[in-house]
Order: structure tokens, then C-alpha cells, then sequence
């Protein structure tokens, strides 16, 4: 079991109420399930006020703020309390194993039968108190050497910190007697005189496990009295009182069974005086002080006007939480010592005291230290890596003035009680501060948006005592505050049978809150779940009513619920109830609600013949007034359909609902439903294709949603798609018709959002539509239907339109692999390829991409198989569709992109495999001359070089694959283009060989040293970086480049195969091409004889002579053509 920590039973003048009384005291202690009952009698201070005059004081004091301040300070500083208190559950505290002489063992929790043994066999001899038994220190022993730990360490400690507040003192408990009380006895008192020359400190009781009622104990000290209760725990318990001398102990009379206590003095210890030199501990001498408080206040109340101040502020020693049950009761030590004597000093002279908590704000610019150097990135609230919130204090350097603020969070009454009184207070006003004094007790840095400084905040919540004359300006001010929780904490712990002054109070304040601020449903709820137990418990019904009222339970049947209105109505009847529902009936707009209440009093009054009329009479209003209703509502509304008829619904329901401007959700649901009840009610027929039909006409072209940032709209094509759906559940397919006029006609003149474009819409739909049509009872009936909506799909995909009317920005469609799918798909549902044929014509497909349109081509050639099609028309359509397609990424291809590329022959087989795949290897012509030309800013010879004579072996390898070679068509004709080019522009004359190195350059130094250089092995060599040298040595150099060439031409001629090859591509140009690059005349071709005389032979070979010496004619066309 566990064991609560111990309660500290405040100085006088304060209540402590229960659930403080088991307060911890910096010592851990065990813990208990249960508490044991303090109470005392309070009047009200606000009740009965002494209105008789003072007399004047003599010496009144002229510094009422300073005085007081220094009164608490000097008077007021005892931090302890006068008595302590603690429970112990069986597992928390040890068994003693208590023996005593002449008798033996007792064993715990002590039996009944056992006790009037121990008492006739051990009692003292002569005395005189009947039915106590008294038994001396000398007769007892514990057998348990951990009881006596247990007393020094666990529950003496603790009773020494609290009456010391925590001074560190530890005192010697000496064990006096052993006392057991039956119920014979009478009540006892007993207080003993306070002797300032003993060492003994105070008692210390130990109430061990033992079964009894009643023996109430009562602590008095300076006229307030406190009472504990131990019977109801005391038998699985072990309990601890501790007091001071001086202290009044008032025990009743046990009503059944016996209690078994030790009783100890707590003794101040040797070594304390002697050493430590502390003084022993005892309650202060508080008349003087007290008297003190007295003249100041009097003197305050007595002041001339504007001679004294308006209130007092003084911050309170200990620190409180903000809570609905702080209050007087809540205050500690010298705070609690404080407020005891001033609490009826303040009744007496007409003050009014309240407490405030108050939060300090001191907010520091800093600025990091070291910081994003080592954390390698900026803090800032977005960050996933890291929050400036969690930086410590050390991380940050202060970066300017700092700035403090004070906010007022809450007021109270000493009971608790929040209200709403507006300060004139400053930070400097509050006595006993500065407010910022001491540690804060929280601490943050807020990250700017800036990356060089912060800001540091420092809290720093105090409670402070508010001091007014009453029936002032200020008092004026105080009105009800937010007394929800508060009212909710007196309300839940109220047993009473009646209701105390103070719970009316409660209540009273609770519904003109209610009335005046009214909270969100759910506390609403919780307030008159509060109202109404204690309206039932205190059998007010005239609270009820109140509540019922107060609350908006009228409004909102919701706010007392089924179970609250069974509640009431066993607790008070039909009759109190009846006026306040039909007012609920009246009020409520919610139809839900007041039919939630119908059905329940139908429930409740099945057998009271006046609530069943009543019920009968309310249903019939509330058809005829519905009030608001939701998509919740419809199975109801169904039920009424059913049970009155459709003509009935029809005449009296449905226009209702017209009237309300319900949502699109409502009608849709609404409509569906009306359709599954149409078989059993036909003439809701009607009224379903109206819902349907205007559903469709308030729908807009293409809708959009909000979204959670500001200014922005998403597309909401799932409002169309539901309204589609819609349409096929209720039969009214044709109205899709009008749905898919609507967007074709919208996305013709531009009526959507420019960052919306019809497109979006059609791509989500499509597939859902497909899927709503395969899903559907009518199958392929309605192919016919939504025709052209899949037409749309396909045009909007593949639309190219960029601007709208207005000149608005529209980006198309990218066609990306999912969109393909969905161009796929809605073609088939359209009418195949020959709808594809239509919508791709050969001028909107210039304006996309080549490598969109490859990718565009290679899909319909994978989706819709040439070697599938049926009919000559598909295939002539699929045909000129490709063509058409494979000639707009021809001539969209950007042929810049080669120069800038590391590999551009990959880049160039790309494509002529993309015409082979497509199966239009007809048109590599038209894409070998668009590769041919050279574009804006690069050299016929450089793109010769670079570009079109690395890609002629790579296209030999593609061709020999394909079982051809450069004599055939387009191929020969752009092989024998690239290899006169390549002789035109980059192949330059060539010296003799025998001159070659030796004659290289001339006798200068620098060229001297290019021909060793050319001689040796050598694999690299510096030369001069003047302009002049670099330029001779490169016309040094250009026989040797030309050798290059030459070499590289031979290369090129050998790729295209044996002689009679190479003749056959490059025709009458060969003879003169083989002499540019070989530097001599081709040999005779191998070949038959034809039947020709030799003659002839012999002067085609003079003519290729002729032709090979004076070169190829001039080109007179543009420089950049081959």
C-alpha cells in the first residue's frame, strides 16, 4: 500500500481544507489512498462587518507602504507551522513488534478482545482517568530496531522540517508513554504551558493500527481550533501528530473500539545548543506584531483623501501555481502566518483582500555564440535539425537593453473566487519585490526570422495580497471574473444536503458568467452537469430552471443531454419540466436535437398519457418548422417519408429543405436516398431527377476548393466526379450531357483559373469515369453518353494552347507517363486512333519538344499496334499519325545540343532508331539532312569534325544490323555529303613526305626545337607562350595536321567499304575525293567487263582523271550547308 505525504496543519486563522492538509514537505514521503478530515468554522468575511467607529490612533503612521512592508518583514517571518500531521498506510510504517513488561507482545492493528487485557493487566496504579489507560516509557520495548530509524529518520524528519520550515534542525524524540482510550472515556484537554527553559520543543503522537470511531483530535492555538479525523482509516493506518508546546490538544470521546497511541517529546538536542548555538524552536509571540498591523491599517482607513494609497500589492514568500483551487487555504508558512492575522484585522476595519497571481516578463536581445558554426545550420522554427527554443543560456550573448513586462493572469477572493478588477499597478509598486528577484522560474529563447539575434525571456510568476478599503473607487471596479473551474472544483466536491452560504455564492456567480461569457459546448456541458447534480441533491428545482436557462440549454439541448434530462425529470417531475421544453422546442434551430428530446420523453412517459399528447403535438410542430438540418438528418427524413407519405413529404418536407439553402453534400446524399425509397414511394421520383437536375445546374464548369493557405485554390474535380456518379446511380445519365457541355464550353472561352487549366480536371476524371461506366448496370449503353466527354479528354490533353483570351499564362499538359495512360485510355472510349489522328494535328505538334513527341510516338505505337488494326482506315490514320509525329520531333530537334554534348553520335542514333521503332525508317532522310546542317554560331568544318564524322561508324553498325549499308538511300547521299565536306572544309594540302620533319618550320631556335622535339622520345614538350611564337608554330605545324586529316580521311573512306563501295556511294566524286586524301588517283575498280569496248573504258577513266584534277565545282549556296 502506499502512503500519502504528510499534511502541515497551517498557523491560525486559516482553514486548511483536505486536499491540502496532505501537502508534501520536502522530505519524501510515503503515500496513502485515503486522507484523514480537517475542518473548522469560518464565517464569511464579506457577512456581518462591524460598522461601530474607531477611535482615532494617537501616533498614526504617515508611511502607510513602507511601514507595512517592513511589519512583514520583521513581524511576519516565521516560516513554520504550529502543528503536523501525516498517514501512513500498514506498508509505509513498520510493525514496532511493541512489548510490554508483564504482559508481552501486542500485535497490530491491536484486537478488541486483546485491548481490555493490556488495559486491566498494565493500567497505573490510582488512575483516575476512566477509560484511559496510561503505561510509562519504562514497560515498553520495541523488538523492531527499524521502528526506531523509521521514527528519527522518516517521520521525525518530517515533522521537524515542517515545524521548522525546513531550518535544518533535528531534534531527539523521547518516548513518555503508551496510551490506550476506550469508549468509556470522557472527553480530555489538555495543553501544556510553553517553558522556555525546558528543551522540549512540542509533542509528537503516534496513533498506531487499531479499530475505533470517533476520538476526534482538536489542535487550538491563538483562538482557531482544527479538528482530525483518524476513525475512518485508522485501522489499516499508522498516523503522526506533531505540535508545539502551547498548543491546546482537545481529544472527544472513542464511540467504538480502542485507540492505541505512543506519545513522545520532542526534545531540542544538546549538540544543536552547544555547538550550532540555535535557539530552540517555538511559536513567535505574534500580539505585538499583530498590534503593529492593526495601526497601520487604521491609520490607512483614517488617512486624509490622497494622504494614502489606493491599495496595497505585497508579494506573498512562497511561489504558488494558478489553479482553480488556490486560495487562502492555498498559502504556506509565513505567508499563511501573514494572512491569519491580517484576514480578520481586514473584516474588522472594512478591507477587502484578494491575491493575484503575476507574471514578469524580462525579454533580452541575444545574439549566438559560436552557434551556427557548430550546429551548420540557422535555427529557426521551421528547422527539422534543431529548435533555438531548447538553446541553452550559455549558447547566447546579450545583445541590448533589456525590457520587462507585467501581466495580471488571475484574481481572487480568498476563497478562490476569480474576478475581474482592473490594476493601476507597476513593476515598482509591489512591495516585498522587485517582482524579478531570484531565479525565473522559466526561461526561453524566440527565434527572430533573422539569422543574427534572438531573444531571450525570463518569467518570472509571483502571488501576491491585495489590500483596498472597501466601498472605494477600486472596489467599485471588481466584478465577476472566469469562474468556471473554480465553481466546477466547489460544485464537484459539494456533499452537502443544503447549500452552504458559500456554494451559493458559487452558484451565483457561475450563472452570471454563464450569462455574461459564455464558454465552447464541451465546458458548457461539464457547468451544467455541476448544476444539475446539485440542483437534484439540494431538491431545487427553482436552481434548475435557473441553469437550464442561464446555460442556453434552450439553444442547445446537447448541453444537458439525455442522461441530464433523465435526471431531472425522476428527480422533479414532468410538471416543472414541461414550460422549459417546450421553450427547447421553441429555440433550439437544431431539428436533430429537438427530436433527440422528443424521443426520449416519448421513452419516459410511454404510460403518462399527458407527456405522450404532448410528444404528438411537438412532432406534428416540428415537421411543419424543421429547423436546420445536416446530412445526419436524411435517414430521418426517410422514416418521415415512410410514415406520413410521400404526398405529405412532398407538400410540407421538401419545401423546407428548399428554403434552407442546403450544401451540395446534402443533396447529394439526399437525392440517393431518395432514390433506394423510390420503389416503395413513387412519387418521390419527382423530386429526385429535381435534386439531380439542379445539382447539375449549379455545378460549376470546373470548381475549386480552398485550401489551408491563404489566397490559394485547388482544382475540386471530385465535385464533378460525384455529380457524375450521381447521375448514373439515379438513372439520369443524360444529364452528364449537360456536365460535358458545360466544361467543353468553359474550356473553349478561357472561364477557369489560368493555374488550373481544363486539363488537370480532365486527367483525374477520366479514369474514375471508366471505372463509374465498368461499374455500371448499364454496361455499354451509355458508351454513346459520354463520348464526347472522352473526345475532350483526349483534345485537352494533347492542346498546346499556352495563353488563354485574356492573355493569361496556361502551362499544357507534359504528357508524362500517366498522362499518356490517361490520353490512352479516353482515346479507346473515343473512338480509337483516328481520334488521336484528329487531335494531334501536324501544327499544334511543333509546339512540344522532340523528346516529348519520341516519347509520345513510342507509346501509341506500343498502346495501338499497326499490326492490330482491322480496318484501312485505322491503318491509314495510325500511319499518317506517326509520320506526322515523327516529322514534328524532326524537325523540333535542336541541333545546338550536339555541339554542347560529350557524345553527340548517342544522341544522333537515338533518333534513327526512334524512326526504325516507329516503323518510319522513311523519313531518316528528312533527319539526316536536319542532322546535316550546322546551326547558328558553328563552323560547317566544325560541325563536319565534330559532330556528322564520329556518328558515320556508329551508324554503319546500326545499318549492318539492319541488313544495310551506306548504298542505300538517304544513307549514301548524306555518307557521300559528309565525306566531301569533310575534304572541302577540314582536310588542307599536303608537303611531301621526305620534307616532312627535317624541312618542318625554319632556323629559328623555336623551330629548330620542334623538329628535335618531333626526332625524340619525348612525350611532351613547353614552348613560349609569346603570340608571335605560338602563331609561327602553328604554320609549322599545319603540314603535319594535314597528315592528320589525311589519315583520318582514309579512315573514313575504308568505313565505307571496298573501292567499288566507296564508288558507288560517292559516284563521279570519288576520283577526285580518293586523290584529295590519298594524294594519288584511285586505282582502276575491279569489276566485270561489261560488253562496252575498251575505248570507252579507257576515256571514262580520262574523264574521272580530268575531274579528279580540277576538283569539285564551286557551292554557291549558303555557308552553313554541306
Amino acid at each position: 500500500m502506499k502512503t500519502e505525504p504528510p499534511a502541515q496543519i497551517a498557523p491560525p486563522n486559516i482553514k486548511v481544507p483536505d486536499d491540502l492538509l496532505l501537502q508534501a514537505t520536502g522530505v519524501a514521503q510515503p503515500t496513502t489512498t485515503s486522507t484523514m478530515e480537517i475542518s473548522s468554522d469560518e464565517s464569511d468575511p464579506d457577512d456581518d462587518r462591524d460598522t461601530k467607529e474607531h477611535k482615532s490612533i494617537i501616533s498614526a503612521s504617515t508611511d502607510i507602504k513602507g511601514d507595512f512592508e517592513a511589519l512583514v518583514e520583521e513581524g511576519f517571518g516565521f516560516d513554520g507551522v504550529f502543528a503536523f500531521s501525516s498517514r501512513y498506510a500498514l506498508g509505509d510504517a513498520p510493525n514496532p513488534c511493541l512489548v510490554i513488561d508483564g504482559y508481552g507482545t501486542i500485535g497490530l492493528p491491536l484486537c478488541e478482545r486483546e485491548a481490555p487485557k493490556i488495559a486491566s493487566e498494565c493500567a497505573l496504579k490510582g488512575s483516575a482517568n476512566t477509560g484511559i489507560c496510561e503505561i510509562p516509557a519504562e514497560k515498553i520495548h520495541f523488538d523492531n530496531p527499524a521502528w526506531d530509524t523509521w521514527i528519527k529518520k522518516t517521520a521525525g524528519v518530517a515533522a521537524s522540517k515542517a515545524l521548522t520550515a525546513n531550518t535544518g534542525l533535528r531534534p531527539t524524540f523521547a518516548l513518555r508513554k503508551l496510551v490506550i482510550h476506550d469508549k468509556t472515556c470522557p472527553p480530555t484537554n489538555y495543553k501544556e504551558r510553553d517553558d522556555k527553559t525546558s528543551r522540549k520543543i512540542g509533542d509528537f503522537i503516534v496513533i498506531l493500527p487499531s479499530l475505533f470511531d470517533g476520538a476526534q483530535l482538536q489542535l487550538s492555538h491563538a483562538g482557531q481550533t482544527k479538528t482530525i479525523n483518524f476513525g475512518r482509516e485508522s485501522r489499516l493506518s499508522t498516523f503522526v501528530v506533531a505540535a508545539y508546546s502551547g498548543v491546546e490538544h482537545a481529544l472527544s470521546s472513542v464511540t467504538a473500539g480502542y485507540r492505541l497511541s505512543l506519545v513522545y517529546e520532542i526534545v531540542h538536542t544538546i549538540a544543536d545548543t552547544a555547538l550550532v548555538r540555535r535557539p530552540r524552536p517555538a511559536l513567535p509571540e505574534m500580539k505585538g506584531a499583530t498590534q503593529k498591523l492593526r495601526d497601520i491599517l487604521l491609520s490607512w482607513k483614517q488617512a486624509a483623501s490622497g494622504a494614502a494609497p489606493e491599495l496595497l500589492a505585497c508579494l506573498l514568500q512562497h511561489r504558488y501555481t494558478q489553479a482553480p483551487t488556490f486560495g487562502a487555504k492555498s498559502l504556506t508558512g509565513a505567508d499563511a502566518l501573514l494572512m491569519s492575522h491580517l484576514r480578520p484585522l481586514a473584516w474588522e476595519l472594512k478591507f477587502c483582500l484578494y491575491l493575484a497571481h503575476v507574471t514578469a516578463t524580462v525579454s533580452t536581445p541575444v545574439t549566438p555564440v559560436e552557434y551556427y558554426d557548430s550546429r551548420g545550420c540557422e535555427r529557426c522554427e521551421d528547422c527539422e535539425h534543431c529548435d533555438l527554443r531548447d538553446g541553452l543560456d550559455e549558447e547566447f550573448t546579450d545583445d541590448g537593453d533589456s525590457e520587462a513586462a507585467l501581466h495580471v493572469s488571475q484574481v481572487v477572493d480568498l476563497r478562490g473566487m476569480p474576478v475581474n478588477v482592473n490594476l493601476p499597478l507597476q513593476m515598482e509598486d509591489y512591495l516585498r519585490g522587485p517582482v524579478v528577484d531570484g531565479k525565473p522560474d522559466d526561461m526561453h529563447v524566440d527565434p527572430y526570422s533573422r539569422r543574427s539575434y534572438a531573444t531571450r525571456k525570463k518569467l518570472y510568476k509571483r502571488t501576491a495580497i491585495l489590500i483596498w478599503l472597501k466601498n472605494t473607487a477600486i472596489d467599485s471596479r471588481v466584478s465577476v471574473g472566469d469562474v468556471y473551474d473554480h465553481a466546477l472544483h466547489v460544485l464537484r466536491k459539494s456533499l452537502t444536503p443544503v447549500p452552504t452560504k458559500r456554494e451559493a455564492k458559487v452558484v451565483d456567480a457561475l450563472l452570471k458568467c454563464c450569462r455574461t461569457r459564455p464558454q465552447d459546448d464541451k465546458k458548457m456541458q461539464r457547468v451544467m452537469q455541476a448544476l444539475r447534480r446539485s440542483a437534484v441533491r439540494w431538491n431545487d428545482v427553482q436552481l434548475l430552471l435557473r441553469a437550464l436557462k442561464d446555460c442556453g440549454v434552450d439553444k442547445n439541448a446537447n448541453l444537458i443531454g439525455v442522461e441530464g434530462f433523465v435526471s431531472a425529470y425522476e428527480g422533479f417531475g414532468w410538471s416543472a419540466l414541461k414550460n422549459f421544453c417546450g421553450e427547447v422546442m421553441l429555440n433550439d434551430p437544431s431539428s436533430t436535437r429537438r427530436r433527440a428530446l422528443l424521443t426520449w420523453l416519448a421513452q419516459m412517459g410511454e404510460e403518462e398519457a399527458e407527456v405522450s399528447a404532448w410528444c404528438t403535438a411537438q412532432t406534428d410542430m416540428l415537421h411543419r418548422a424543421l429547423g436546420t438540418i445536416d446530412v445526419s438528418d436524411i435517414p430521418w427524413l426517410m422514416n418521415v417519408a415512410t410514415t406520413r407519405g410521400g404526398d405529405f413529404f412532398r407538400d410540407v418536407i421538401f419545401p423546407q429543405l428548399e428554403a434552407q439553402k442546403l450544401d451540395r453534400a446534402f443533396w447529394c446524399a439526399f437525392s440517393k436516398q431518395l432514390h433506394q425509397n423510390v420503389a416503395s414511394i413513387p412519387s418521390l421520383a419527382i423530386m429526385r431527377d429535381n435534386c439531380v437536375s439542379e445539382l447539375v445546374r449549379g455545378l460549376p464548369a470546373f470548381p475549386t476548393k480552398d485550401t489551408p493557405y491563404a489566397h490559394w485554390q485547388d482544382k475540386d474535380s471530385v465535385e464533378i466526379l460525384k455529380t457524375i456518379q450521381l447521375c448514373i446511380e439515379t438513372q439520369n445519365e443524360a444529364l452528364c450531357c449537360e456536365i460535358f457541355t458545360k466544361m467543353r464550353d468553359a474550356a473553349r472561352s478561357g472561364d477557369f483559373l489560368p493555374k488550373l487549366p481544363p486539363w488537370l480536371y480532365y486527367a483525374e476524371l477520366s479514369p474514375a469515369v471508366i471505372e463509374a461506366l465498368q461499374s455500371s448496370p448499364a454496361g455499354t449503353a451509355l458508351d454513346g453518353v459520354f463520348l464526347p466527354f472522352f473526345v475532350d479528354v483526349v483534345y485537352s490533353i494533347v492542346s498546346v494552347v499556352r495563353t488563354t483570351s485574356e492573355g493569361k499564362k496556361i502551362e499544357p499538359c507534359p504528357l508524362s507517363d500517366p498522362h499518356k495512360a490517361v490520353l490512352a485510355a479516353a482515346a479507346r472510349k473515343a473512338g480509337g486512333i483516328s481520334v488521336l489522328k484528329q487531335s494531334l494535328g501536324a501544327a499544334g505538334l511543333t509546339a512540344h519538344d522532340s523528346s516529348r513527341l519520341q516519347a509520345l510516338a513510342l507509346f501509341i505505337a506500343k498502346e495501338f499496334p499497326r499490326q492490330e488494326m482491322s480496318g484501312s482506315g485505322d491503318v491509314q490514320a495510325y500511319d499518317e499519325l506517326i509520320v506526322n509525329i515523327v516529322r514534328a520531333a524532326i524537325d523540333t530537334f535542336d541541333t545546338a545540343t550536339l555541339a554542347k554534348s560529350h557524345n553527340p553520335s548517342d544522341q544522333m542514333m537515338s533518333l534513327v532508331q526512334f524512326c526504325f521503332e516507329v516503323g518510319a525508317r522513311d523519313e531518316c532522310g528528312r533527319l539526316l539532312n536536319r542532322l546535316s546542317e550546322s546551326p547558328a554560331g558553328v563552323s560547317v568544318g566544325q560541325h563536319v569534325s565534330t559532330v556528322l564524322i564520329p556518328f558515320l561508324p556508329a551508324l554503319k553498325q546500326h545499318l549492318v544490323a539492319q541488313h544495310l549499308d551506306f548504298r542505300a538511300d538517304p544513307y549514301k547521299k548524306f555518307a557521300a555529303a559528309v565525306i566531301k565536306a569533310f575534304v572541302q572544309k577540314v582536310m588542307t594540302p599536303a608537303v611531301a613526305l621526305a620534307a616532312q620533319i627535317q624541312t618542318l618550320g625554319c632556323a629559328c631556335a623555336d623551330c629548330a626545337e620542334l623538329r628535335a622535339f618531333f626526332v625524340s622520345d619525348r612525350v611532351s614538350n613547353s614552348f613560349p607562350r609569346r603570340t608571335d611564337a605560338a602563331r609561327h608554330l602553328e604554320i609549322a605545324l599545319e603540314p603535319m595536321r594535314a597528315e592528320r586529316n589525311s589519315e583520318k580521311g582514309k579512315t573514313l573512306l575504308t568505313d565505307l567499304g571496298d573501292p567499288a563501295t566507296q564508288e558507288a556511294v560517292l559516284g563521279a566524286d570519288y576520283s577526285w575525293v580518293h586523290a584529295r586524301i590519298h594524294g594519288t588517283d584511285a586505282a582502276p575498280v575491279p569489276a566485270p567487263v561489261p560488253p562496252a569496248n575498251a575505248a570507252q573504258n579507257s576515256s571514262a577513266q580520262n574523264a574521272r582523271k580530268r575531274r579528279a584534277d580540277a576538283g569539285p565545282h564551286a557551292n554557291t549556296g549558303k555557308k552553313q550547308k554541306m
